[in-house]
């Protein structure tokens, strides 16, 4: 079971408030917020440009930054930053207005 600590909240926010989340659902809870973004983007835009741009920058970095030392999760958002730029390639070739 995982507390939130006042301490470690002012010192450590984001880590500290999303604790309790990652613990439960493992690394792979990051993909939860990216593809409820991700479809409220295209819902607004229509746009699978804007959709793909969102989800190959958003999946990049965070597979990255945070899960360097969970190399298997990094190559989960690595395929999901692939499916972003095929989504870009698509949007801009095959989709013209």
């Amino acid at each position: 079971m995982s507390n939130v600590n006042g301490s470690e909240l002012i010192n450590n926010p984001l880590d500290t408030v999303m604790s309790p989340f990652t613990d439960l659902l493992g690394s792979g809870f990051w993909l939860v917020p990216i593809g409820v973004i991700a479809v409220a983007l295209f819902i607004k835009t229509r746009n699978v440009a804007v959709t793909s741009v969102w989800l190959m920058g958003s999946s990049l970095l965070i597979g990255s930054s945070i899960f360097s030392s969970y190399p298997a999760m990094g190559f989960v958002y690595y395929l999901f930053t692939i499916i972003g730029f095929v989504g870009v390639i698509i949007s801009i070739f095959f989709m013209k207005e």
